[in-house]
Order: structure tokens, then sequence, then C-alpha cells
């Protein structure tokens, strides 16, 4: 789902994803909680990135609506 929007994210073993975002991290999750998805973001060489966590499937189900409605 990230990469068919454009985003490229770091390869993980963990149960978390990690991508630079293409707005500024605070309207990013503010935009998402008004949504009903947390996620945290912060400056990394000069850009906002976030995280998410890995959660049921019902959660991520929720978090790519709400991505697909804002990214």
């Amino acid at each position: 789902m990230l990469t068919e929007a454009g985003y490229t994210y770091i390869p993980s073993c963990t149960n978390f994803v990690m991508f630079p975002i293409a707005m500024e991290g605070r309207t990013f999750t503010d935009e998402m909680m008004k949504r009903g998805v947390s996620v945290r973001f912060w400056k990394f060489n000069e850009k906002d990135w976030c995280r998410v966590s890995i959660g049921l499937m019902s959660e991520m189900k929720l978090f790519a609506e709400a991505f697909r409605q804002i990214a």
C-alpha cells in the first residue's frame, strides 16, 4: 500500500514500519488521529518520518483507509 501511494519505507523484521512522510509531521499525525489512527512522527535527516506499529488486521485496515484519505 505504501509503495502504491509512492512512498518508500525502511525494510523491517520488527512489529513496526517507518517511512518518510510528504507533509509536516504534526499535520500528518493530527489528520490520522481525526480518523481514529494513532501514529508517531519525528524528524530525521531533515525529513518528517512516520512510525506505525503493526496491529490487528482490523486496525491495519483502518490505518490503510485513513492513509489513503490524506496521502
